[in-house]
């Protein structure tokens, strides 16, 4: 059981630095459209690169914050359809790391708990059925998004892609160092 928590705070914590780095490739943060139509200018709009500024009430109003705050919605116009996810204005990043670091947490277990379960197996065996659980976990995920939400497909491939290397990374460290396979003894006669 002890290898299973020490494999799960590992595997959370590499997790978690690499899906935030991983957010720095071509196909993670640099492919977000960044359009703004706040009144002020906040000190963090200045970094933004490639930045829309649009006049207020120019695309959005009170009545559009009050209709779409927190909540999933379709927004269709003569020429467009969109998918609108919103939320309030957040500066304080706080929760969103320990949601996050939740997440991996959660992620960890599930990635050790199948370690554990497959350490009679070669590491090659175990890796490959870490690696089809990714491939499962981000095609569920996102070719769904690509579907039905025009996910760009540059950005699903690419966390796609983040997903699975991640996971088989953590894994085989975790499996060569932490949840190691049996040792078969040998046989008395």
């Amino acid at each position: 059981m002890n290898r299973v928590i020490l494999s799960t705070i590992l595997c959370a914590f590499l997790l978690f630095l690499f899906n935030g780095l991983g957010q720095l490739l071509p196909w993670g943060i640099p492919t977000t459209q960044n359009v703004t139509v706040q009144t002020e200018t906040t000190s963090n709009q200045a970094n933004v690169p490639n930045l829309v500024r649009l006049a207020p009430h120019e695309l959005t109003t009170t009545k559009f914050d009050d209709q779409f705050i927190n909540k999933i919605s379709t927004y269709t116009t003569d020429q467009t359809f969109s998918w609108i996810i919103t939320q309030p204005l957040q500066l304080n990043y706080t929760g969103y790391f320990i949601k996050e670091a939740i997440t991996q947490l959660l992620v960890g277990l599930f990635l050790s708990v199948i370690l554990l379960l497959t350490n009679a197996l070669d590491l090659k065996t175990r890796l490959t059925i870490i690696g089809l659980a990714g491939v499962a976990a981000s095609t569920g995920t996102y070719g769904q998004l690509m579907n039905w939400w025009n996910l760009p497909p540059n950005y699903s491939l690419g966390v796609s892609f983040n997903l699975i290397l991640s996971w088989l990374i953590v894994s085989f460290i975790a499996a060569r160092f932490i949840v190691k396979p049996k040792t078969q003894a040998p046989h008395e006669l």
